[in-house]
């Protein structure tokens, strides 16, 4: 029995021997892994708890990241849901559609084609595209290859052309040689996509003249890196087990749309590319390694750097390169760019200092996520520290009291808009108005709270003499806009009576207008049109009165040897830019009474007559200028609560919106059908003047502000305001009541609010109604959009079904 048991015993030891060598091999692979790796490790972890809390509070489906750090993937990794309907998750091999992200992309392979000496960055590109000439005053504008890679010709967006996907690229370029500037010639960031297509065109032009662009990306870039699931083909894309649904969040609704992929064949370079975060990963690798890949190289270090280099500003300590927009995180240089689309939303950013790179890919039209996660990978895996749960220093809920309230804005789009100070999830946030709750970080030694989404804006508050929080200070762009807190009398620093010598109107030969001193908040304050009210600190023993805004501008008032203001001068940096003659000021009257302003837009007489006219049937023509093209328009009115509006731009596609006192819908040939809701119906019933003849029925608040001069008329600038919707300015002719502008901002799902204008002309009375027959449309965006009416016929009979639209 006892041999027996140490045979037993013996003939086991091998066995125990492999066991013991396979223990010992793992504990010493893993004495090579060392604290940093550890720590890297765990910031991966947290990044990743980061990001999915975000995707829940901005309402992601899903969203897959990947993340290459000194030439390695670190991370690959889905969130969420590829398909809510049927509970199918997000994985790395998801397909996206990756949006503007594309652009890059083209900007590379013109950078190959300039290595290979058959383009230049600077050539006039219609020395590779010769029907795509733009003229200015008679002459050719010189726009380059690198103009139209950098968003700086001059000429805004005219997204029209291409949007229904049915026209060629070609003829997308000829029409697009018809637009008017928008911009001064290389002076100004305005995003064009046409100028993407014209230089992906150019680029396939030079590198074979019997290829296309589709396939010089596909030879130059896809397969040398790999990128064997990326694809341009849409119906490849559709029939793709992996391709995830895309989607819009309805705020007003709570829930998820399903939106369908859009075709971008005939704007292919500027936005067309669908891929993952795998294949992604390779164009990560290739950027980070400066145009190699896997030992090859593919591009000069030079010609890609070409991309990462600023070429135009698009804001303060922001510039876009060639397909890369340029910012810095805490001094690093960051190159990123976005991409949206129907259903889509994608982010690529590098930070080539610390070789490290992101691609974030979501199935929801536009997240704020996108922006917010450049600080949010940098903050996790590029700061010192790893981030805690709170970034908000602790302290006791009184001190967080204090900052917690309501502050008045009156800068750029703003007026009299009010944003909110909040506690959100344990971290002080700002609420702005048709945008999104911003989360701020701690603040730093300067008493400025950074926001988490960007390291270039920042507020910080002011503290009057009781020691009360009396303003809030919003630090963006080298300006310091002044919110002051609601509901907290301000005190005068100077007495009004020593202000009135100041007051006046005085003429800028620049602005071709007059600009006037007034009294706001207490303040002597410089009111310059189409600007913004700039209150001034008190002067100092120079006589400047600095901007509150800016301490680098300056005012100084000059008096002739009786002591009486003559002029005003306009500093900045020190230098002069301008002096100001005074006017004779014709404005010491009292300003109207809203009821006498509603009289002289003799409002209940016009309602009447609009409801003495019955049906109104309105027709004329649009034209984007912008775009360079131009179409048919149509109004159909009944009272001030029915209206259909129908635009037909023939082959580059046309639009119906209807509207009753209970909805409101669009169908078009570019998008989905669309139902408003909510503060979107609010906005849409009050869209048309017609509709707009009561402003005591729809406006909460109506304030005469002020009176003013446009285009050399006297106006009445009043605000109206109703809390569902953007506030309003309107311009009133002093004579006659008519409305001759509008300012306010449109609220556009996922976009949050876009400043717009329109303009009233040539009014002409019918039926009793002051109409006007011209009207313009301008923003920043899409340009300028004018309105001229043929006709006005009253006495239509329309039938009900007219003015309801269904999918």
């Amino acid at each position: 029995m006892m041999k027996s048991v140490l045979e037993n015993y013996f003939s086991c030891i091998p066995a125990l021997a492999i066991k013991l060598c396979i223990i010992l091999l793992v504990v010493a692979s893993l004495s090579h892994v060392t604290a940093a790796e550890l720590e890297f490790e765990a910031r991966l972890e947290a990044l990743s708890q980061a990001l999915e809390a975000q995707r829940i509070e901005h309402h992601i489906p899903g969203f897959a990241i990947a993340i290459v750090k000194d030439g390695e993937v670190v991370l690959s990794k889905g969130f969420g849901l590829a398909n809510i309907e049927h509970n199918t998750p997000i994985t790395p091999q998801s397909l996206f559609a990756i949006g503007s992200t594309t652009k890059a992309f083209t900007a590379t392979i013109a950078g190959m084609l300039v290595d290979q000496e058959k383009m230049n960055w600077d050539d006039p590109l219609t020395d590779y595209l010769p029907y795509y000439t733009f003229v200015q005053n008679d002459k050719p504008v010189g726009i380059t290859l690198r103009d139209t890679l950098s968003h700086r010709s001059g000429y805004a967006r005219n997204d029209l052309l291409w949007v229904n996907g049915k026209v060629s690229s070609e003829q997308i370029l000829k029409d697009a040689t018809q637009a008017e500037k928008w911009a001064p010639f290389r002076k100004q960031f305005h995003y064009n996509n046409v100028m993407y297509l014209a230089a992906g065109t150019a680029t396939a032009s030079q590198s074979n003249p019997k290829s296309n662009w589709a396939n010089q990306l596909t030879t130059r870039l896809l397969t040398p890196l790999n990128m064997l699931n990326t694809t341009l083909d849409l119906a490849q894309a559709k029939n793709s087990k992996h391709l995830a649904t895309g989607y819009m969040w309805h705020d007003e609704l709570g829930e998820h749309k399903v939106l369908p992929m859009r075709n971008l064949t005939n704007i292919g370079p500027a936005g067309a590319i669908n891929s993952n975060v795998e294949d992604m990963a390779n164009w990560l690798k290739f950027q980070l390694a400066k145009g190699e890949f896997q030992g090859k190289r593919l591009i000069s270090e030079n010609a890609l750097l070409e991309t990462h280099s600023p070429q135009i500003q698009m804001a303060k300590d922001i510039h876009y390169g060639l397909g890369w927009m340029l910012r810095n995180w805490q001094g690093q240089k960051v190159v990123e760019h976005g991409g949206n689309i129907d259903g889509f939303g994608a982010q690529v950013t590098l930070f080539p200092e610390s070789n490290l790179g992101y691609v974030l890919l979501t199935n929801i039209t536009a997240t704020p996520l996108q922006q917010l996660s450049i600080n949010l990978v940098a903050n996790y895996l590029l700061a010192p520290a790893l981030p805690t749960q709170n970034l908000t220093p602790p302290t006791n809920g009184d001190d967080f009291n204090q900052y917690i309230g309501e502050y008045t804005a009156n800068f750029g789009p703003f007026k009299n808009t009010i944003f909110k100070v909040l506690l959100k999830d344990g971290k002080l946030a700002v609420d702005v108005p048709g945008q999104t709750i911003y989360a701020l970080k701690s603040p730093n030694q300067q008493g400025k709270w950074l926001f988490e989404l960007t390291d270039t804006i920042a507020v910080s508050f002011d503290k009057n003499q009781q020691g009360q929080i009396a303003a809030l200070r919003m630090h963006q762009n080298g300006m310091d806009f002044e919110l002051p807190k609601k509901g907290l009398p301000i005190i005068p620093e100077i007495s009004a009576a020593e202000l009135q010598k100041y007051l006046g109107s005085y003429y800028s030969k620049q602005l071709k207008s007059n600009s006037t001193a007034i009294i706001q908040n207490h303040r002597l304050a410089i009111d310059v049109p189409g600007q913004m009210v700039y209150e001034l600190n008190l002067p100092n023993d120079n006589g400047e009165w600095t901007f509150r805004i800016n301490p680098n501008m300056h005012v100084v008032f000059n008096q002739n040897a009786d002591k009486q203001i003559t002029s005003l001068s306009f500093y900045r940096d020190g230098k002069q830019n301008g002096e100001m003659p005074r006017v004779e000021d014709k404005n010491q009257t009292p300003l109207p009474s809203v009821k006498e302003i509603l009289a002289l837009r003799r409002t209940q007489a016009q309602k009447q007559a609009l409801l003495k006219a019955g049906g109104i049937l309105a027709k004329g023509t649009v034209i984007y200028a912008q775009a360079g093209i131009s179409g048919t328009t149509q109004a159909q009115l009944m009272s001030d609560t029915h209206a259909r509006y129908n635009l037909d731009f023939g082959k580059y596609g046309n639009v119906q919106t209807a509207i009753t006192p209970s909805a409101a819908a669009t169908q078009s040939s570019f998008s989905p059908f669309q139902q408003h809701n909510g503060k979107y119906l609010s906005q849409i019933q009050k869209s048309y003047p017609m509709l707009d003849l009561d402003w005591s029925s729809f406006y909460q608040s109506i304030e005469v502000l002020k009176r003013s001069e446009l285009n050399n008329k006297p106006v009445y600038l009043v605000l109206l305001k109703n809390a569902e919707v953007p506030s309003v300015t309107a311009y009133i002719d002093t004579k006659n009541g008519d409305v001759l502008k509008i300012e306010t901002k449109a609220l556009v799902p996922t976009l949050g609010s876009l400043p717009y204008s329109l303009d009233f002309a040539d009014y002409r009375e019918v039926a009793g109604m002051r109409l006007p027959f011209k009207v313009t449309k301008k923003d920043n965006q899409a340009g300028k959009v004018i309105f001229k009416f043929d006709s006005f016929e009253v006495n239509r009979e329309f039938d009900e079904a007219v003015f309801e639209l269904s999918e």
